[in-house]
């Protein structure tokens, strides 16, 4: 190894001894926490537990199992060609896609993708009432949110649209064989983040922001528990108890018990309920 290569390796462990630091300061203010696969779940209740179906992990099974599979061999492809998935335009269709009567309520608004009773995940759409984004939002508004992240095209925003799965399709593979060399999250500088919803029994969701991919493919490889990192901009606490406070509610563009309905789909639904009603295998 040459003096440039020792140098930067020296440079990265300063880093990451750095970045070591910073998490052990951020685990003692109760920033950073240990939660088990069990409770994580998507922004649309697609669930890790073992009892559940995410379309992340669905594809990192299948593409485990034979990587020599195509993307259009792949569940996680049928899933997403599915045309009652494709006619997804709002956070209601695709909760209760499984049970339409209660996605299409006649007496209560729709929420856009990227928008929740409560706001949303971060401090800025807690405040904004959320992120709309979508083909369906765009088409009524008049915007272009088909890139909401700035990392590549969002899977819902057209559901289907195939450079939208092919660009997962790339991305899950690339990622599945980073992880399954080891997870080193010190290394790479970065933990997952989550959301908590918590119910009045103290029942406990762990809402998925970024690294839903990186969960996903560790939790098909084995890892029954994860730390993770809650918002630093606000509590990451969305609590049924404060339902009167959430944005959409208290400025009464919906009520209560919609609110509640669309909370408690996130304890009630776990994604196995609308793959099985489409009649597609899951996988797992």
């Amino acid at each position: 190894m040459g003096p440039r290569a020792i140098r930067r390796k020296a440079r990265e462990l300063v880093e990451i001894v750095r970045y070591a630091r910073w998490a052990g300061r951020m685990r003692r203010a109760g920033r950073l926490i240990d939660i088990p696969m069990q409770l994580a779940t998507d922004e649309h209740a697609f669930s890790l537990a073992s009892d559940g179906w995410n379309f992340y992990r669905a594809l990192a099974a299948e593409y485990a199992r034979n990587p020599e599979i195509t993307l259009d061999q792949t569940v996680f492809y049928r899933f997403f060609r599915h045309e009652r998935v494709r006619s997804v335009g709002c956070l209601d269709d695709l909760l209760f896609l499984h049970e339409p009567d209660r996605a299409r309520s006649e007496d209560e608004p729709r929420f856009a993708l990227g928008t929740y009773p409560w706001g949303g995940w971060s401090r800025a759409e807690q405040l904004a009432g959320g992120a709309p984004f979508g083909r369906e939002y765009d088409q009524a508004e008049g915007t272009n949110t088909r890139d909401p992240f700035g990392d590549g095209p969002h899977p819902w925003y057209d559901p289907g649209e195939m450079d939208q799965l092919e660009h997962e399709w790339r991305l899950t593979r690339r990622l599945y064989h980073a992880l399954e060399k080891g997870y080193h999250p010190l290394r790479h500088r970065g933990y997952p983040g989550v959301t908590l919803l918590v119910r009045r029994n103290g029942e406990r969701r762990a809402v998925m922001g970024n690294g839903h991919h990186r969960m996903a493919i560790l939790s098909h490889l084995g890892h029954a528990s994860l730390r993770v990192m809650l918002p630093l901009d606000w509590s990451g606490v969305v609590a049924e108890g404060e339902v009167h406070d959430w944005f959409h509610v208290r400025l009464g563009h919906c009520s209560r018990e919609r609110a509640l309905e669309i909370f408690n789909a996130f304890f009630e639904c776990n994604g196995r309920e609308r793959i099985e009603h489409l009649g597609l295998p899951t996988v797992y």
